[in-house]
């Protein structure tokens, strides 16, 4: 696998992970719920105006690591305080507002 199949994977997984999570854990959606991406699609735009080759790889694959690194550290932080199911569910949703009423975590 190339740098650039290996980059292009890891920016696929980010959106992916993002749109799953946005249409599982929120009964209403709305356009606002997409600007995360178009943000990390502009951000692959960018890179066009630059000459050098590869740079669309390091930029997935660093979204990757970013994305993925925050979610362990919060699920770290949830863990000690004894709050993973808010951290997964959503705990900031008001009340009915979540789509995950059968989700449970034991």
């Amino acid at each position: 696998m190339s740098i650039n199949q290996f980059g292009a994977w890891c920016f696929g997984a980010v959106i992916g992970w993002f749109l799953y999570f946005t249409m599982r854990h929120k009964a209403t959606h709305a356009i606002t719920d997409l600007a995360a991406v178009v943000g990390a699609i502009g951000g692959v735009a960018v890179l066009d105006l630059f000459p050098i080759q590869g740079l669309f790889s390091w930029y997935a694959i660093g979204l990757f690591c970013g994305f993925f690194a925050y979610f362990i550290i919060g699920l770290i932080i949830a863990w000690r305080m004894g709050q993973v199911r808010a951290f997964l569910v959503g705990a900031g949703a008001k009340k009915g507002e979540r789509a995950v009423e059968s989700f449970t975590i034991k």
